[in-house]
């Protein structure tokens, strides 16, 4: 019962102690911990209430309810530009569009799928940090009776709409850091049209898989 979108590797955290800021740096970065902190715990409320009405509503209903948070919280535009990488510079801005199109989907589709149930689980926000200047990190776990605990640590940058969510890391694994690399390689040996074909298989198959589970 794990899913959702990562990025760059997260391996240095810098865990030196840096000089104490004025007061004006030290409020504005207390409110950027507030802030950055408050979009995972929206995050977390939302894939509670999934999995809490998870059976009544169905992948569908669960991929309605979660789509307008997601949409909101990740920067899925930045998500999709890093999985193109050199790539994406040779898209028009139509076929930019149809990817974060895609990664959206595929994205909302993920969680819908994976948070289908409830069994007691509760989130916990461990810690918040900055990180490269520009960007927050924020860790937290999901808390399984008589099972093991996920973690996530995700990486934030703020935009002109607030902090977005850019990656998430599962037991030190980055997983768009995957996509990345898988992406490279369709992308080389059978183009773009190949990719965006492939993003659908995956998002029909989790709606298939779903709906065949009742």
């Amino acid at each position: 019962m794990a899913a959702g979108l990562a990025l760059w590797g997260l391996s240095a955290w810098g865990e030196n102690q840096a000089p104490a800021p004025p007061p004006a740096a030290a409020e504005a970065a207390t409110q950027a911990q507030v802030e950055a902190t408050s979009v995972i715990e929206r995050l977390n409320r939302a894939l509670l209430e999934a999995m809490r009405r998870g059976k009544a509503l169905g992948y569908q209903g669960r991929y309605q309810l979660l789509a307008p948070v997601l949409q909101e919280i990740y920067d899925f535009r930045t998500i999709s530009r890093y999985v193109l990488g050199s790539h994406w510079k040779q898209l028009n801005e139509a076929q930019r569009q149809q990817m974060i199109d895609r990664m959206t989907r595929y994205g909302i589709a993920a969680y819908a799928a994976q948070f289908d149930e409830y069994n007691g689980e509760t989130f916990r926000i461990v810690e918040e940090k900055p990180f490269r200047k520009r960007f927050r990190l924020v860790k937290a776990v999901l808390e399984v009776p008589d099972g093991d605990d996920v973690e996530f640590t995700y990486v934030l940058r703020r935009t002109k709409d607030g902090w977005k969510i850019i990656d998430v890391r599962y037991d030190g694994v980055s997983d768009l850091a995957l996509k990345r690399s898988q992406f490279a390689k369709i992308l080389q040996e059978e183009g773009f049209e190949a990719l965006l074909a492939r993003l659908d298989e995956k998002i029909a198959d989790y709606a298939e898989e779903k709906e065949a589970q009742g």
